[in-house]
């Protein structure tokens, strides 16, 4: 999945339950005897990454995940415990940006997440800080080779390195592409130092993901606007790809990991028929040339290598070849860049929702085109949409050229139904663009602002905690639609959920996950932590605001 927009301001939604918190001046104990180091927002833009299978009806998430982080700005960046143990809790990390950075639109601090994860094809996600205020939340989605996403597949074969042989990703009914790679006799393949491996076979695996499905797009290793590409004159840039389709090729010789060969690879790639070339205005042809990229995970780097070229196949079928002399993701892509601008824009809602709403039962799909055509690719979900009438949804994207022509279209998860669409729009405008939403009633939402305090027993402090929170609603079709999580500043929330149903509440901190239930009622709301105690509190409801407030609290005897 993979991304048009690095950041998604959503509405605030965000609880309280004290839990696990931030920094560094106080310790409390939220659960199960757990020393946490709090603190006041010492540091900057807290960010939420959740690492998520991209098989829509996965049932499990990805799990022992290992991330690294690099990028100009990597320096700059802290796990919540201050450090750098990039450790995730579960599916998701928590990071801060340092207190003393000061980054702007024009001087953004920039820096790539890199993750693997058992049975998961690696990949990473460049993130873009340009206010240091804001809470940031983002998705990385991960193919699992072993259940591929919708209109993705992939290939595990050894072959020989003696004779050469040909590995085939076969077309499914969701991907009616085929992609191989072809092995010359006599190649020898090298590890990451240059050093040949020495070994007459090789076990290959290639995931093939198509362009004809947004859940395979989606899988889109970074970003369709990605802002670290190198071109082959050898200047650094930012653009926006328009993909043909892509390959991830591994490989692994002798128990070592291989990285390039004595001979390039042959690679073919299918290509949709409905595909459309964006220089031509017309469908890919036979003889249409286009652009291939290398993708390095490790730093969210792309590179510029050459050209493909589409060929027609005895079947009438069309096809993109090329050649590999190293393994990475591999990209058919036309790239737009300069002039470039980094759009900053909302969408103004006119809609049928009259009161408050849960954001996180919609969302939207953003479609992309250059400048002067109509054939736009999608490009990126944005999960969480404010649909109630009058809200400001506001969106800061990418680089992405001047002159480029966007369209947002927003759906229900209730039934996946289309509820409103803009016009099309320059997104470098930096204007407000009207959609107007008919949406299905939803159940009523109840709104509830929280005050959280944390009491020291054996001193005379308070503490006002800083976290990242969630709630889970099981009753959801999708994790998206089941998750709403956000930031607690000072241990102040507002959240938005539906009245009497139970959630399931969870914090992360220092690579842990802590989690409790809850049910909001206007009459009064139940707290069942972890461990059954620990966290108290009142509620009233104000009948003229509509609102229930919360007061909570946990006392703790671990103050140092």
């Amino acid at each position: 999945m993979k991304n048009f927009f690095t950041s998604i301001f959503r509405p605030i939604i965000y609880i309280f339950l004290g839990l696990s918190l931030v920094f560094a001046c106080q310790k409390i104990n939220p659960f199960e005897d757990v020393e946490l180091t709090v603190n006041t927002d010492i540091y900057q833009a807290p960010i939420l990454i959740h690492f998520l299978d991209a098989n829509v009806d996965a049932t499990k998430l990805p799990e022992n995940i290992s991330v690294s982080i690099s990028g100009p700005g990597k320096n700059l960046i802290f796990d919540d415990l201050g450090g750098k143990n990039y450790t995730a809790a579960g599916n998701v990390l928590s990071l801060v940006l340092d207190k003393d950075a000061k980054p702007t639109e024009t001087n953004p601090v920039e820096f790539t997440v890199s993750v693997t994860a058992p049975g998961y094809v690696s990949t990473s996600q460049t993130i873009s800080i340009t206010d240091p205020t804001k809470s940031l939340e983002f998705t990385v989605p991960l193919t699992n080779v072993a259940a591929t996403p919708e209109g993705t597949a992939a290939k595990t074969e050894t072959l020989s390195l003696t004779t050469g042989q040909t590995l085939t990703v076969p077309a499914t009914a969701d991907k009616p592409e085929v992609a191989t790679i072809t092995i010359a006799p006599g190649t020898q393949v090298k590890d990451e130092s240059g050093n040949v491996i020495p070994s007459n076979t090789v076990n290959a695996q290639i995931v093939q993901y198509g362009t004809g499905s947004e859940e395979s797009l989606n899988s889109f290793p970074g970003s369709f606007t990605p802002e670290n590409v190198t071109l082959q004159t050898g200047a650094s840039t930012a653009g926006t790809f328009v993909s043909a389709g892509f390959v991830a090729i591994d490989m692994e010789a002798g128990g070592k990991k291989v990285k390039s060969f004595t001979k390039p690879i042959d690679v073919n790639v299918g290509i949709n028929t409905e595909l459309f070339n964006p220089e031509t205005d017309q469908k890919v042809k036979e003889g249409d040339q286009i652009p291939t990229w290398s993708f390095e995970s490790s730093t969210g780097e792309w590179k510029e290598e050459g050209m493909a070229t589409v060929v027609k196949g005895s079947d009438g079928k069309l096809s993109a070849t090329f050649k590999a002399s190293h393994l990475s993701y591999w990209n058919i892509d036309w790239f737009y860049y300069l002039p470039r601008c980094r759009p900053s824009f909302a969408l103004k809602v006119t809609s049928n929702l009259l009161t408050n709403v849960v954001s996180s039962n919609y969302y939207a799909k953003v479609y992309w085109a250059p400048a002067n055509s109509n054939n736009f690719q999608y490009v990126y979900q944005a999960y969480g949409f404010n649909a109630k009438n009058g809200e400001l949804n506001q969106y800061i994207g990418l680089y992405t050229p001047n002159g480029s022509r966007v369209r947002i279209d927003v759906y229900a998860y209730s039934n996946n139904a289309k509820i409103g669409t803009t016009g099309i729009f320059n997104p470098c405008a930096n204007t407000q663009t009207p959609i107007t939403i008919n949406a299905p009633t939803p159940p009523t939402p109840i709104v509830v602002d929280v005050d959280f305090t944390a009491k020291c027993q054996n001193k005379s402090v308070n503490i006002k905690p800083s976290a990242w929170v969630g709630l889970y609603d099981p009753s959801g079709r999708s994790y998206y639609e089941r998750y709403i999580s956000g930031y607690m500043r000072s241990g102040k929330a507002t959240i938005v959920v539906y009245e009497g149903r139970e959630y399931t509440f969870g914090a992360y901190y220092g690579g842990k996950y802590y989690s409790g239930k809850v049910t909001f009622n206007k009459t009064g709301s139940k707290i069942v932590t972890s461990t059954g105690t620990g966290i108290t509190g009142t509620t009233s409801y104000n009948t003229s605001t509509g609102r229930v407030q919360v007061v909570a609290s946990y006392v703790t005897n671990d103050c140092k």
